[in-house]
C-alpha cells in the first residue's frame, strides 16, 4: 500500500508526465487541476525576461521551474527569488489609476514568488533562453513539494482558461502571473486576448471582513485581436416554474452565432443558487459543462461565483448558429416574512451570454402557485389555471437586454388604461424586517408612555390610550404613487420621445433598490411607506426624499435609458444611471417649482462626491473617473460608484443641458431635448458608448461650446468623463465708474485642478437690492484669468456661478 500511496503521488506531483490528454473534456479540465511542477525540470537562473505588452517582467535571480507537460504542451511555471515587474499604461486615466493604488503612476514592483500560467509562447521563449545562458535543469523534489500546495489552490482558476484555447482551433492566448510583491502582498498581471480590455493590474483585498478586487489598471494591447466576442445571443425561450416552496425548475434554449470560428467552449452567466442538471444542443443530445468550477478572482469579486462553461463537440464555424438547452433548478426567490417574496439573484435566475448589452426576443413561460400573483417582462399573450398553478405566456415586443419577474400577494391598481397602460402591485404586508422595528418602535413608546405616566409627567387617562399605532398597508399608497408614475411618463416622454413599451407594471420589493427592467419596475418597499412610517423606522431625511423624489422616477426613466438603449462596456454604465438619475430630478422639480428640489439635490451630490467618509482613504471624486465604472468602489474607496457615478455624472448631464439652454427661447431645453431623441432614435436597442455619446453632443453643440474652434467635445469629455478634478473658484476686483455704468476688473483664480484645466465660468454681480445680473463668462486658462465686464448695476459682491451651472467650490 505505501508503494502504491508513493507512486500515486508522484502521478500527481508530475501531472500526467507525458500523458496524451484525456478525451473527454471533463476529465480534460480534472488533469490541468492536478497538474504540478516538474521536479526534474528546476533551473537556476538570473536576469529571465518576458514582455507581454506592456508589461515587462524580469527574474533577476532564483529558481524556475516548469509544470509537468500534457499531451508534450507546458501551461505554467512557479518562480522562487528575486524579480521585478515593470508596466506603464499607455493611457492617462489608468496611470492615475496605478498612482491610485501605488503612489506613483507606474507598475514597478519587486517580487519573491511568482506562479505562472498562459496559452501562448511562454514555456518556449523561457526555455530559448535557458538554453543561450546554458543553464542545465537538476531534479529537486523538495521545491516542486513547496510548490504543490499553491499550485494546487491556483490551478482550478486558470484550467478553465487554458482548456478554452487548447480545444479551440484558433485560439485567444493568454498569459496570467500570480506576483508575491516584496511591499504589496500578492497580486495579478494578466494579458488576455478573450477580454475586452486584455490587460489587466490587480489585487484582491479583504478589508473589515468585505471583499474587493482592486483594479489597479486595466487597458488594451496595443495590437488587439480582431474580434474578441465569441458568441452572440440571438434569442431566449425560458420555462420557468415554480413551486409551493418557491424553488425554481426551469430550462433556457438559447440561439447564439458564433462570432468567430473555432471555439468550442461558450461561457454564460448564471446564478451560484441555481445548479444546472442538463446541457444540450438543439438536437437534444447531452453536452458537457462546467458549473463555476473555475473562476478568476478579480471576475468573483465583480460578479460572484456565478459562471456555467458548456462544451460543444467540435469547433464552430464562424457565423454558424446554434442552439443550446440548459436545464437548472434551485433557490433564486427569498422569503422576506409575512407573505412578502422578491427574486433575489435579479440578474442571473436564467443563462446568458454577458458583456455588452445585446438586444434580443424574449419568451418566457412561467408556472406558479395560484395563490399569488406574477409579472414579468413582455407582453402578456395568455393566462391559464392548471390545478393548483397559474400558467402564463410572455413574449417582448421589441428587442430586450434582459428580462425579469416578480412574484407575490400583490393588491392591485390599474393607474392608466391609455397607452401604456401603467398597474401597480404592492404586498398587502410589510416584510418582517419593517415589521420588526416598527414593533421595537412600539415597545418603546409603550415604555416611555407607561413611565412617564407613573412619574405624573403624562397627563393621560390611561396608557392604552396612547397605544401603538398599526403597520401601515403599502397598498394604501397605489392611487397616488400610480398617479406619480403616469405624470412622470408623460414628463420624461417630452424629453426622449415616446414610451418604448406599451405598458408598465410597478412592483414591490424588499430592500434600498429599484430596478428598472423591460415594462417592469421593482420599487423598495420604502416607496410604498408614509412619510410618518419612514420615520418611524429610522430613514434619514435625505433617504425619504430619495425615496419619494428620485428612486421610483429614476426607474421609470431607465425605460428609456437602459432598456432602449444599453450600455457598450462598464465604462459606459454612467450614461444611463446619471441620466436616469438627472431626469428624474428635472420631473421632481417641475411638480414644485418653489421648492427648487434640483438646486437643493445637486448640492448634496456635490457634497457626497468632495466629501470623504471616515471609511475611505480619500473622497469619493478623487476614486477615478466617470469611466472607471465598477471599478471606482475599491478597498480604498468603498461607496465611490454612487457617489461618483449618480452624482458626478448627474452633474455632468446638467452642465451639458445648461450649455445646450436658450433661455431666450420658447423652449429653453428644445436643443438639449432634441439631443436625447436622437441619441434614443440612432442607437435603438443597441449599445451605447462614451464615445457615441460625445459625438451626439457634438452635433449639437453651440458656437459657445466649441472652445478649441475644432467643433470638439474633447475638452469637456477629458476634464469631466474621462478626468477627475474639481475646480476650486475665488474673485478679486475692483470697480471704476464709467458714467451710469460700471466697469469690473479682476482675477478669477482656479485651484485643485490642473493648469491646463478649461472651464467656462458665468460671474454675476450682486446688487444692494434685487437678484443676481450676469456679467459674462470667463474661459479659465491657467491658475489666474483676468476679466472685465461692463455692469448696468453697482456690484456689492461678484459672484461665481449663482445659478449652478457648473460643478465646482467657490469662496
Amino acid at each position: 500500500m505505501a508503494l502504491l500511496l508513493a507512486a500515486s503521488l508522484l502521478l500527481v506531483s508530475t501531472g500526467f508526465a507525458g500523458a496524451s490528454p484525456p478525451d473527454s473534456p471533463r476529465d480534460l479540465y480534472q488533469a490541468l487541476n492536478a497538474i504540478r511542477v516538474d521536479p526534474a525540470r528546476v533551473y537556476s537562473v538570473r536576469d529571465l525576461s518576458l514582455r507581454r505588452d506592456a508589461v515587462s517582467i524580469t527574474f533577476n535571480e532564483g529558481d524556475l521551474a516548469f509544470f509537468a507537460p500534457l499531451d508534450d504542451r507546458v501551461s505554467g511555471a512557479v518562480f522562487t527569488g528575486q524579480g521585478r515587474v515593470i508596466a506603464t499604461p499607455p493611457e492617462a486615466a489608468e496611470r492615475r489609476s496605478l498612482a491610485q493604488f501605488l503612489g506613483v503612476p507606474l507598475l514597478d514592483q519587486s517580487f519573491t514568488r511568482a506562479y505562472l500560467r498562459f496559452t501562448d509562447g511562454t514555456a518556449a521563449e523561457l526555455e530559448r533562453q535557458l538554453r543561450q545562458a546554458g543553464a542545465q535543469p537538476r531534479t529537486d523534489q523538495e521545491f516542486a513539494d513547496r510548490w504543490s500546495l499553491t499550485v494546487a489552490n491556483l490551478n482550478p482558476d486558470q484550467s478553465l482558461r487554458v482548456m478554452m484555447d487548447w480545444l479551440a482551433t484558433d485560439p485567444l492566448s493568454y498569459f496570467y502571473a500570480d506576483l508575491a510583491g516584496e511591499t504589496t502582498g500578492p497580486f495579478d498581471v494578466l494579458v488576455d486576448n478573450r477580454r475586452p480590455e486584455q490587460v489587466l493590474i490587480g489585487q484582491p483585498r479583504l478589508v473589515e471582513g468585505s471583499s474587493f478586487y482592486d483594479v489597479w489598471a486595466s487597458f488594451p494591447r496595443s495590437d488587439p485581436p480582431a474580434t474578441l466576442e465569441t458568441f452572440l445571443p440571438l434569442g431566449y425561450t425560458i420555462e420557468t416554474h415554480i413551486a409551493q416552496d418557491r424553488s425554481l425548475e426551469g430550462q433556457t434554449t438559447l440561439r447564439l452565432r458564433a462570432a468567430r470560428g473555432g471555439e468550442r467552449m461558450i461561457l454564460l452567466e448564471m446564478s451560484r443558487f441555481l445548479e444546472a442538471q442538463k446541457a444540450a444542443d438543439g438536437a437534444g443530445r447531452p453536452l458537457v459543462f462546467f458549473q463555476n468550477a473555475g473562476i478568476n478572482r478579480n471576475e468573483i469579486v465583480r460578479r460572484g461565483n456565478n459562471q456555467l462553461v458548456v462544451v460543444l463537440p467540435a469547433a464552430v464555424r464562424a457565423g454558424e448558429e446554434i442552439e443550446l438547452q440548459i436545464s437548472y433548478h434551485g433557490g433564486v426567490i427569498s422569503n422576506a416574512g409575512n407573505g412578502v417574496f422578491y427574486v433575489g439573484q435579479r440578474a442571473g435566475w436564467y443563462p446568458h451570454i454577458g458583456g455588452v448589452d445585446r438586444f434580443v426576443p424574449f419568451d418566457l413561460t412561467f408556472s406558479w402557485p395560484k395563490n399569488l400573483t406574477l409579472v414579468a417582462t413582455g407582453t402578456k399573450l395568455e393566462e391559464h389555471e392548471e390545478g393548483d398553478k397559474t400558467v402564463a405566456h410572455f413574449r417582448s415586443a421589441t428587442p430586450a437586454a434582459l428580462a425579469g419577474f416578480n412574484l407575490g400577494d400583490y393588491a392591485r391598481e390599474v393607474a392608466s388604461t391609455e397607452n401604456p397602460r401603467v398597474e401597480l402591485l404592492a404586498n398587502k404586508q410589510l416584510e418582517n424586517a419593517i415589521l420588526r422595528i416598527l414593533q421595537r418602535r412600539n415597545l418603546e413608546l409603550d415604555s416611555s408612555v407607561a413611565e412617564g405616566a407613573r412619574r405624573g409627567r403624562l397627563r393621560l387617562p390611561s396608557v392604552a390610550s396612547a397605544s401603538p399605532q398599526p403597520a401601515p398597508n403599502p397598498a394604501a399608497v397605489l392611487k397616488q404613487l400610480g398617479i406619480n408614475i403616469v405624470n412622470s411618463i408623460h414628463y420624461l416622454e417630452k424629453l426622449n420621445g415616446p414610451f418604448p413599451f406599451d405598458s408598465l407594471e410597478v412592483s414591490q420589493i424588499p430592500g434600498t433598490f429599484g430596478q428598472g427592467w423591460p415594462g417592469l419596475l421593482y420599487l423598495s418597499t420604502f416607496v410604498f411607506l408614509p412619510e410618518e412610517t419612514q420615520q418611524r423606522i429610522g430613514l434619514g431625511a435625505s433617504l425619504r426624499e430619495g425615496f419619494s423624489e428620485i428612486v421610483p422616477y429614476h426607474e421609470v426613466a431607465h425605460q428609456w435609458w437602459g432598456n432602449q438603449v444599453g450600455i457598450a462596456s462598464y465604462r459606459d454604465a454612467w450614461i444611463i444611471e446619471a441620466m436616469a438619475n438627472y431626469q428624474a430630478l428635472l420631473y421632481a422639480d417641475s411638480k414644485k417649482p418653489s421648492d427648487h428640489l434640483l438646486d437643493h439635490w445637486l448640492v448634496r451630490l456635490r457634497s457626497a462626491l468632495l466629501t470623504k467618509r471616515p471609511d475611505q482613504e480619500e473622497a469619493p471624486e478623487q476614486a477615478g473617473p466617470l469611466t472607471l465604472g465598477y471599478r471606482l468602489s475599491s478597498s480604498r474607496t468603498p461607496g465611490a460608484y454612487d457617489a461618483v457615478v449618480y452624482g458626478k455624472g448627474t452633474w455632468v448631464i446638467h452642465m451639458l443641458r445648461m450649455m445646450l439652454r436658450n433661455p431666450a427661447a420658447k423652449d429653453p431645453d428644445a436643443r438639449f431635448s432634441e439631443l436625447l431623441h436622437r441619441l434614443l432614435e440612432q442607437h435603438r436597442y443597441q449599445a451605447i458608448s462614451t464615445a457615441d455619446f460625445e459625438r451626439a453632443v457634438e452635433q449639437w453643440m453651440t458656437p459657445d461650446m466649441d472652445l478649441e474652434g475644432s467643433h470638439s467635445m474633447d475638452w469637456f469629455f477629458d476634464e469631466w468623463v474621462r478626468g477627475t478634478g474639481v475646480p476650486s473658484y475665488s474673485v478679486d476686483y475692483d470697480l471704476r465708474s464709467q458714467g451710469k455704468k460700471f466697469v469690473v476688473h479682476g482675477t478669477l483664480r482656479q485651484s485643485d485642478v490642473p493648469d491646463e484645466f478649461t472651464a467656462v465660468v458665468p460671474l454675476y454681480a450682486r446688487p444692494a437690492h434685487g437678484s443676481p445680473v450676469l456679467l459674462g463668462t470667463v474661459v479659465t486658462s491657467g491658475l489666474e484669468t483676468k476679466f472685465e465686464f461692463v455692469s448696468t448695476v453697482r456690484p456689492r459682491h461678484v459672484l461665481v456661478d449663482p445659478q449652478m451651472t457648473l460643478l465646482c467650490r467657490t469662496e
